[in-house]
């Protein structure tokens, strides 16, 4: 509204939601007919509906709609309800990520989510120690089951500290089960769930789940046989029918679906994206965790097939009227459905087709006719599924009941029908309508009486609240002479009808005693209206007597009874017990007419629902309601005719009506004074902040009803925060013009002064440019002249070098090749000669190499001649060996012979010479005889081959022996030397050889010498140890003590933690390792004080397990480390102010006015803040230093750490509307950049310790940059690498709230722009919140230890255990 109404006007002025003004015509009788106000900007989108300044159903349903389009937000509070719209569509808003990030947490603090009223109720319970109850109420595809699904899973991961136990298993392994035979596909719901369900989750003293309990409500049994179109049966049906080809299952003799009366009405065979055979292993694995064993779960399937058989059973009509019935002999289905059930089937068929009656003390069968064989056949069908029922949910409790003691208190979770409107509503429908309005006056009753605990705190001045109490419908429904009562005593009449009962109920609420809730429709005489608190609903009375009765004859159970099955059996033998233990049915008989009204099902339908509200009143009830936003089963479309409709029956808008009829806006004094400061006038402080309030307010607004101070805070009617809203505005505004004209005026002198300023400095330079100009020019001009003269200077010194060179040129080929004319006739001169010379010296040498050749041929032929015959009488001699000894003997004769006649002739010096070589030649001839003796003939030939100087020296020695002539001694003498000299280097070189071995193998003997003295002496020093043991255990056995006790308990005295990190690194060990040994040698005093004992030993056979102690010492300390973090990281970094003033006076209005907690801060506390956190920080870098740590491995630890802290502000901020703004971006940058400046001051960022606060850091830079352009868009994406998809664009943007007014909204389009950039992204997970609980994984350095002995440990004399140095 752009102008302000007075009365008479026709037209109002007004700007719509996209900006545009607009004159709209009215026609207004009074100033009430208005329409109504809508809240200012600030209050769009706010995450608590009570927290508007105008509550009317219109802004409701805009706020409503806001979040769940713009912001994808499908959660909202409305004071005490969370309001949740299903969505349709999977979020990914449900991680144990998010279970984290809100466990612990302040309600008012989070933004809303069904995660945030199970911790509120969670902490309730622990902190109180009060029951607690959650109500999930909606009408059918609204997501109630999904709601009670997370809740309980919330409670599973809660309570099972850090670790699902079988407790919390069985918990959650009871939803698929309950899904499977109670949910059903509706035309409304793909998973509607068809019964009411209250699960009691017991806790113990501790918070754990330690059992459940688990109560169901009026479970629609007519489904099994009757579906109306598009709809299906139960679920498990059709999952049995998809697994018909397992080979366990084929005995089932299952068909499709379409082949079964009872899974075909409805024509619906599949859901889209589902799988019933997934489906069903689900469900097995649900039984098997809550302990039925397999051959029960087959049982329990045969009597789920054989009702399917069952309606399948062909029932044909008889005789003349057609009141008679019979089924064929040979009946398939009838014969699958005995066999599975182990009955008779002659009996099945013959009591289906007819019926007892007693008449006059007599028992007569009579026959059925064919509509009433098949009602009985429906009616038996229907039982049994309600007995199979009843007795899983038995089975399901018996599993999770409690095993370790008494629960101390519990958690309900209600998940129950909401209101149902249908064109045709028939019994189901009255009992879900009447439950709501229970539960509704209970709902109105407990708001009414939290607003008024709120007024008494507060010791407000305030006159009663009237709000609608349904008691009277209440009481029509349930009062004497009631709806019930008298459909009870209609049952009871023999001849009952449902024609009957309608027109008492006309006698009984229309003519004598008139209600106001009741009505008869205008065109129907077979129908009633009931005036609901949510709607007016038209019940038809056809079926309602049959469906209160629930009756199956007593013979059909009776056959059933006596079955083979010990489960079929099992399921009827309850049909005896009381009401209290009978769910959903009863047995009728004729011998027990007169107590079948207790029996009825709106008999136990009302006595549990007593039950459930006397367990609700009981308990501290928490309310979620559930909306349908549309009826397509669309992603994100908001219906808004279907939503107020919903609202309207759930109660949310009787909340606000309660709320707008008090004073819905409450704030207190400092957040008044913070936001409200430029109304108030007079001196202004903090710390009088409730005193300028008290005196200013009555001058802003005049009516003192509207507003009425509090102790604590300042309430407000409805409008008056949006009036206050736009006198502030004015009064900013008033402010702005003022500061804008001054702005203007000194940004215009400003501009003036730069102006002239400009032109005089323009001036300047263009003189300065003008003087270098021609300085320029007279530049150019000398240069050229200097570039002249040096350029001719160079040509003509360039042309003089070249004609020089040409002439030097020309006299040097000339003079060189005279020089080498003459050179060439001096080598043909020489040439000639020394051809000469070599020619007639070859001659020469020719003619001499003639004679001498003929002389030794001469010289060969006779000694050949000589030889020959020598080698004959040899051959013959040779063949004896004794004979070639005596030869060798001979020679060695020869040989002393020949030495001494070498002496007498060649003189001295020549025998010097000959004496070593003959015996050189004596010992290799003797060898070589002795080797060719021992070899044969050819291993001989291969001897001399590989010996040739061996060889040599025989043959020399043997022509000596052959021809002693003393020709050849010199000859002889020569070749000996010769020989021998070669032959010494490879002797040298071998014995080198053999020498250098033999000092490798001694030094290796010397090795293993010294080896086994000292294995030698251990096992010595060993021997005496064990002797001196087995002494000390005889003499610890006699006086009861152990060995190793007396050092640690006479010794040790009682050490502190804090001193005990005092110590030196290691120290704890070493003197474990000196107290072993103390021990072994405690026997032998002088072995004792010896020699010092070395603090090192092989622990190679331990190493797994000390790998394994290394990492659970690590990620203990890391826990413990964690644990201590945990409840101040996110205080610490995103709620307090560490640059002082920083948010100012502009706070938002709904940030500022949160929810009231139920557990709220202690204001006197002192907040967690970042030096809190370096502090913990550092005493574990300084516990991790002391104790010499490889750099590694605490660079790795802080690693650990800078992620939780990381990931838990990171994950705090994505889930808390009220921070994602400008100032705590900055907040949160300058916190980080603390934490960065501790890492680098520890050398701790190279460790890759800072790499997980890029995220974090992303994310504050995305609050501060600019939201408005495409550019600004690109670079926003280019920036936050670290952060993903989802977390930029549906969260951040979606929920950065502006730090005060000059600020705008990120606009729709900017955020569509920014989520097209983002698609172009891959590889990244679509996730939204950090996994606080992800491991990094930790590498141990391999170092070896440092080698220390017992004389350098610096022991403290506080331990007393100084004797141990010279263990």
């Amino acid at each position: 509204l752009l102008q302000d109404y007075a009365h008479g006007d026709k037209h109002l002025l007004l700007q719509l939601s996209n900006g545009k003004v607009r004159h709209a015509k009215l026609q207004l009788g009074s100033p009430p007919d208005l329409p109504p106000l809508g809240n200012p900007d600030i209050l769009e989108g706010e995450n608590d509906l009570t927290a508007l300044s105008f509550l009317h159903e219109p802004a409701v349903l805009h706020n409503l709609r806001v979040r769940f389009l713009d912001y994808s937000s499908i959660y909202t509070y409305c004071g005490i309800v969370l309001v949740a719209i299903n969505p349709y569509e999977q979020l990914h808003i449900y991680g144990e990520e998010v279970i984290d990030a809100y466990s612990g947490q302040d309600m008012a603090d989070m933004e809303p989510h069904i995660f945030s009223v199970a911790e509120e109720a969670y902490r309730t319970m622990t902190r109180e120690e009060k029951n607690q109850s959650i109500i999930i109420s909606g009408e059918s595809g609204s997501g109630k089951t999904v709601s009670a699904k997370f809740t309980m899973r919330y409670f599973a991961v809660v309570g099972g500290a850090a670790q699902q136990t079988s407790v919390e298993d069985r918990v959650l392994a009871s939803n698929p089960i309950m899904e499977s035979i109670g949910n059903a596909k509706t035309t409304r719901n793909d998973n509607s769930s068809r019964f009411g369900k209250y699960i009691e989750i017991g806790f113990g003293r501790k918070g754990d789940i330690i059992g459940a309990k688990m109560r169901t409500y009026l479970l629609e049994k007519s489904r099994v046989v009757f579906q109306a179109s598009a709809e299906r049966n139960y679920h498990i049906f059709y999952q049995l029918c998809a697994s018909r080809e397992l080979p366990e299952m084929r005995c089932l003799k299952l068909d499709a679906p379409e082949r079964f009366r009872y899974t075909s009405q409805g024509g619906e065979m599949q859901i889209p994206g589902a799988d019933d055979l997934s489906d069903l292993e689900c469900t097995r694995n649900a039984f098997t965790v809550l302990g039925v064993q397999p051959h029960q779960q087959m049982e329990l399937f045969r009597v789920l097939s054989a009702v399917l058989h069952l309606g399948n059973v062909n029932i044909q009509a008889s005789g003349r009227s057609s009141d008679r019935s019979y089924i064929e002999v040979n009946d398939r289905a009838l014969a699958v459905f005995s066999k599975l059930l182990g009955v008779e089937g002659p009996q099945m068929a013959h009591w289906l087709c007819h019926r007892r009656l007693a008449v006059g003390g007599e028992m007569l069968v009579k026959p059925r006719t064919g509509q009433q064989a098949a009602e009985a056949r429906d009616a038996l069908a229907k039982h049994i599924y309600g007995q199979l029922f009843t007795w899983t949910v038995q089975r399901l409790n018996s599993a999770l009941r409690t095993q370790r003691g008494q629960s101390r208190s519990f958690i309900g979770v209600l998940d129950i029908y909401g209101f149902e409107t249908f064109d045709r509503n028939s019994f189901e429908q009255f009992c879900i309508n009447y439950a709501n309005e229970k539960l509704q006056q209970q709902f109105n009753r407990h708001v009414f009486h939290l607003e008024q605990e709120e007024y008494l705190r507060e010791e407000l001045a305030w006159s009663r609240i009237e709000f609608i109490d349904n008691q009277l419908c209440i009481n029509l429904i349930e009062g004497q002479l009631g709806l019930f009562d008298l459909l009870d005593e209609e049952c009871r009449m023999p001849k009952g009808s449902d024609e009957s009962w309608v027109r008492k109920l006309y006698d009984q609420h229309l003519s004598s005693k008139p209600q106001q809730h009741f009505q008869k429709p205008r065109m129907s005489n077979s129908a009633f209206i009931v005036l609901h608190f949510a709607d007016t609903v038209q019940y038809e009375c056809e079926g309602f007597l049959d469906k209160n009765r629930g009756t199956v004859f007593e013979e059909l159970v009776n056959i059933l009874k006596a079955s083979q099955s010990e489960l079929v059996a099992e399921l009827f033998q309850q049909q005896d017990v009381d009401v209290s233990t009978v769910a959903n049915g009863s047995v009728r008989s004729g011998k027990r007419a007169t107590r079948e009204h207790r029996l009825t099902v709106g008999f136990q339908f009302r006595q549990s629902l007593q039950m459930l509200m006397d367990t609700l009143n009981s308990t501290t009830p928490h309310y979620v309601r559930c909306i349908k936003p549309n009826d397509l089963k669309e992603a994100f479309i908001f219906d808004p005719k279907r939503t107020v409709q919903q609202l309207r029956a759930c109660g949310v808008l009787e909340t606000i009506r309660i709320s707008a009829a008090g004073y819905p806006s409450r704030w207190t004094y400092e957040e008044f004074f913070s936001r409200y400061r430029v109304l108030l006038r007079g001196p202004q402080s903090q710390e009088q902040a409730q005193a300028s309030c008290r005196r200013t307010l009555p001058q802003v607004i005049s009516d003192p009803d509207q507003y009425c101070f509090g102790k604590t805070k300042v309430f407000f009617r409805a409008g008056q925060v949006a009036l206050l809203e736009r006198l502030r505005a004015e009064r900013l505004r008033v402010a702005a013009v003022t500061i804008q004209s001054r702005v203007r005026g000194w940004l215009s002198r400003i501009r003036y002064t730069r102006i002239l300023w400009a032109t005089v400095t323009i001036q300047r330079h263009c003189r300065g440019a003008l003087a270098r100009r021609l300085a320029l020019t007279l530049r150019f001009t000398k240069a050229a002249l200097v570039i002249q003269r040096t350029y001719r200077m160079v040509v003509v010194r360039r042309l003089f070098l070249m004609i020089r060179q040409a002439t030097v040129t020309i006299q040097a080929f000339t003079r060189g090749k005279l020089a080498r004319r003459r050179y060439r006739q001096l080598v043909a001169e020489r040439a000639a000669v020394l051809l000469q010379a070599r020619v007639r010296g070859w001659l020469a040498r020719q003619a001499y190499r003639r004679v001498r050749a003929a002389v030794v041929f001469m010289q060969c032929c006779v000694r050949r001649r000589a030889a020959r015959r020598e080698l004959l009488q040899l051959k013959t001699e040779a063949r004896s060996v004794e004979r070639y000894r005596e030869l060798n003997k001979g020679m060695e004769v020869k040989l002393m012979q020949l030495q001494l006649r070498a002496d007498q002739e060649v003189g001295e010096g020549l025998s010097e010479r000959v004496d070593p070589v003959m015996s050189r030649g004596h010992f290799i001839l003797y060898s070589h005889d002795e080797k060719c003796v021992s070899l044969c003939p050819g291993q001989r030939e291969c001897f001399f081959e590989r010996d040739p100087v061996t060889l040599f020296l025989s043959l020399s020695f043997l022509l000596l022996t052959f021809v002693p002539s003393i020709f050849f001694i010199p000859f002889v003498c020569v070749c000996v030397c010769a020989c021998v000299h070669l032959h010494a280097e490879c002797v040298h070189q071998a014995v080198s050889q053999a020498s250098a071995a033999l000092r490798v193998e001694l030094d290796e003997e010397r090795r293993k010498h010294q080896g086994l003295l000292r294995e030698f002496t251990r096992l010595e020093q060993r021997y005496d140890n064990l002797r001196e043991m087995s002494l000390l255990t005889e003499v610890c056995n006699d006086t009861k003590l152990t060995v190793m006790t007396w050092p640690l308990s006479v010794f040790a005295p009682d050490i502190r933690v804090d001193s005990a990190l005092s110590l030196p690194p290691g120290l704890p060990a070493s003197v474990l390792f000196l107290c072993v040994r103390q021990a072994d040698c405690s026997r032998d005093q002088a072995h004792a004080r010896s020699d010092l004992v070395p603090l090192t030993t092989d622990l190679s056979d331990l190493i797994r397990a000390l790998s394994d102690l290394c990492i659970q010492a690590y990620q203990q300390l890391l826990s413990i480390t964690e644990t201590h973090l945990q409840n101040i990281i996110v205080p610490a970094l995103l709620e307090t102010e560490t640059i002082p003033g920083l948010s100012g006076s502009a706070m938002k209005l709904g940030a500022s006015r949160k929810r009231t907690a139920s557990d709220p801060r202690t204001v006197a506390g002192v907040a967690p803040t970042m030096a809190l956190v370096l502090r913990e920080l550092g005493a574990l870098h300084t516990a991790l230093s002391h104790q010499a740590l490889p750099t590694m491995l605490v660079e790795q630890a802080f690693q650990q750490l800078t992620y939780l802290i990381s990931a838990s502000v990171l994950n705090s901020l994505l889930l808390r509307k009220d921070m994602c703004c400008w100032t705590r971006g900055i907040q949160i940058r300058y916190n980080v950049s603390l934490l960065e400046e501790w890492l680098r001051s520890r050398d701790l960022q190279a460790g890759g310790a800072v790499a997980p606060l890029e995220p974090l850091i992303q994310a504050a830079q995305l609050l501060q940059t600019g939201k408005k352009t495409e550019a600004e868009a690109k670079a926003l994406v280019q920036t936050c690498t670290a952060l993903s998809s989802q977390q930029v664009g549906p969260f951040i943007l979606t929920l950065y709230t502006p730090h005060s007014d000059l600020e705008e909204r990120v606009t729709l389009n900017f955020i569509r722009t920014v989520q097209g950039l983002l698609k172009g992204r891959d590889g990244q997970p679509p996730q939204l919140l950090m996994d606080v609980r992800r491991v990094f994984p930790v590498t141990f350095p391999d170092l070896p230890p440092a080698a220390l002995r017992a004389e350098q440990l610096v022991i403290p004399d506080s331990l007393k255990i100084s004797f141990l140095r010279r263990a």
